[in-house]
């Protein structure tokens, strides 16, 4: 889904100046935003758009990622009134970034890049010049830095030795002997670190969200206290936090069954007596309307800028007073979609799908909108593509199979590694119960997806030839382990996690999830979408795909586009979406042979066609 904003980011410390990233020209610009005189001034002219951009504590200058198609870059700096700018931090190599952070008067600046597989941390004062702090192999993505600007706080692996990295800015270019100080997930506690406590009056306070036992908790860590949960504050699904205005104020973020709620808590004295953590925190719930909240920034004086929308609802702002007794409630827009949320009933549970249809009685030609990730989920919000599938006749399914994130621990993690088999043996279950209900058309269900979502169309097309008689699948994975080894660490580290090891590790897990273990089993036509300067799914494995299917003489096309893996630029992400549109149409053109009503093809319930084990 393509939004036509961000929520803002607020200089701390100048009430009146913030910057947002917008779109300009169906390009994502860096704009400073003056709150005083409402004025907007565009920093940015970049033709491959920016998706990064903040602003410093004092609101004297703004900061943007200037990244190629392929991520890489370095971070710029421009007064926020206009001017000459250069590069925000002197000495900083070119790479990915990885963070970037500002002690608590914008004195100091850090910022975390990624070069040749490393992740390497940088301070300095804003537009000087770079000091090196420490780098590790691997991915580390910056957090913040502490306000006293001593202190940098980094998260690795949730679940592993580096899950968080608190790195003193003293430190040597290579780490001292007693190393930074690192808190370590293992098996079921994973730990994410969030940021610091903007009003701490001595040492730093972290916040962080633990993952232990299925819940998920706020918790704080001080040096000398350690690491401190609040059982009051523990969720069943996955949550996001912040430091609010007042000294131990955290606002939550819960997303549950595609769904976001706000509330505040006060975290009460932080250094809490014997046995206090087992004493509720208050908390309080802000009103807000039903739907999804996608972006979300505090402002000085404490109101909340959101990005806000529901499925009947396009994004839009949303000014939220936590003191307020009641949200505006947004009238829904209009249309001709039918919209329904669906459970599909299985032993391990329950999947949660957004079914919406043409007007009218079905069955319909049904197109599965397959969601990436996998550590994401659909929500009740807002997306256009959808709308314009069933303006083309199609049913449209968007199903949070098993590894989507907003149904708790179990539904995220737990699967045994069968990475890709169990999320298209949940598409199967769905696809069986919508055409049992007539609203499917049996002959005539297909698969669409993006990223991690093209990657199990791929996979379900060859392991589940019967159910599927069409797939599209945008920047895939079309082979697993030639993608494992050129994409980027991040991912490579998040490959490890899902399958529990690297291609050479468990070569067998891999190649039961491999949809070129499958390819020689593709009936139906298959669109490929792909762009030769995708960093996260190489071209070349896609192209490999592709020729096995011209090989096998399997209908398809390949379409190379730019962008990267991700366009900046809104005409991209259009012209993808029609050339789906053109293809569905071209691909289910010819008429249906004629079959007794509700016969469906042989095996259509079957979660897996042979190689369902790893």
């Amino acid at each position: 889904m393509t939004q036509a904003f961000q929520s803002p980011g607020f200089a701390a410390l100048a009430a009146d100046r913030a910057v947002e990233t917008r779109l300009v020209e169906e390009r994502w610009q860096a704009v400073a935003w003056d709150l005083r005189t409402g004025r907007r001034r565009v920093v940015t002219d970049r033709p491959e758009g920016v998706h990064l951009s903040e602003i410093e504590p004092d609101g004297d200058a703004i900061w943007w990622f200037d990244a190629d198609s392929a991520g890489e870059g370095r971070w710029r700096r421009e007064p926020f009134t206009g001017g000459a700018g250069g590069e925000a931090l002197h000495g900083v190599p070119r790479g990915r970034a990885y963070g970037v952070a500002f002690d608590r008067t914008g004195a100091l600046a850090a910022v975390a890049v990624g070069v040749d597989g490393d992740s390497h941390c940088y301070v300095g004062p804003p537009a000087g010049e770079a000091r090196p702090i420490g780098s590790a192999p691997g991915y580390l993505s910056l957090a913040d830095l502490s306000p006293d600007g001593r202190l940098l706080a980094l998260g690795g692996r949730p679940d592993g030795d580096d899950a968080v990295v608190l790195w003193p800015t003293d430190a040597e270019e290579s780490p001292r002997a007693d190393g930074p100080l690192r808190l370590a997930g293992h098996g079921r506690l994973r730990l994410w670190p969030i940021e610091f406590n903007p009003l701490a009056a001595a040492e730093p306070e972290l916040l962080l969200v633990v993952e232990e036992d299925e819940r998920y908790t706020v918790a704080t860590w001080r040096a000398g206290a350690g690491l401190r949960g609040y059982p009051g504050l523990s969720f069943d699904s996955q949550i996001s936090a912040g430091w609010y205005r007042g000294p131990r104020e955290v606002l939550i973020q819960h997303e549950r069954a595609g769904r976001s709620r706000l509330l505040l808590a006060d975290l009460g004295p932080p250094a809490a007596p014997a046995g206090a953590d087992e004493l509720p925190c208050p908390v309080r719930e802000i009103s807000t309307p039903g739907g999804t909240i996608h972006d979300l920034s505090c402002a000085p004086d404490g109101t909340l800028h959101c990005v806000w929308s529901r499925e009947s609802t396009p994004p839009r702002p949303l000014v939220l007073r936590p003191d307020a007794e009641a949200a505006d409630q947004p009238d829904p827009d209009g249309g001709d979609l039918s919209r329904s949320r669906r459970w599909t009933p299985r032993p391990y549970g329950r999947i949660h799908s957004f079914v919406s249809t043409p007007a009218g009685p079905g069955p319909w030609p049904t197109l599965f909108l397959v969601h990436g990730g996998p550590a994401t989920h659909d929500r009740d919000s807002y997306d256009p593509r959808v709308n314009v599938l069933v303006d083309h006749g199609y049913a449209v399914v968007r199903t949070n199979y098993r590894g989507s994130t907003g149904y708790g621990a179990r539904w995220q993690h737990e699967y045994g590694h069968r990475v890709g088999l169990a999320q298209i043996e949940d598409l199967a279950a769905v696809r069986a119960e919508l055409v049992a209900d007539g609203t499917a058309l049996a002959e005539r269900t297909g698969l669409c997806g993006f990223s991690w979502g093209g990657y199990l169309t791929l996979l379900a097309m060859g392991a589940q030839p019967r159910l599927w008689s069409l797939g599209m699948a945008a920047q895939p994975i079309a082979d697993y382990p030639a993608a494992y080894r050129t994409t980027t660490p991040a991912l490579r580290e998040l490959d490890r996690q899902l399958f529990g090891g690297t291609p050479d590790e468990v070569p067998e897990r891999y190649r039961a999830a491999d949809p070129r273990s499958y390819v020689h089993q593709v009936r139906s036509p298959v669109l490929l979408v792909a762009s030769r300067t995708d960093e996260r799914c190489p071209p070349e494995q896609v192209a490999r795909y592709a020729a096995d299917l011209r090989r096998l003489t399997v209908p398809h096309e390949l379409l190379w586009v730019d962008g990267g893996h991700y366009s900046r630029r809104t005409a991209d992400h259009r012209s993808v979406l029609a050339a789906m549109v053109r293809f569905a149409g071209q691909a289910w053109s010819a008429p249906l042979p004629r079959a007794p009503r509700g016969d469906r093809p042989e095996g259509s319930v079957q979660p897996m066609e042979g190689g369902e084990q790893p």
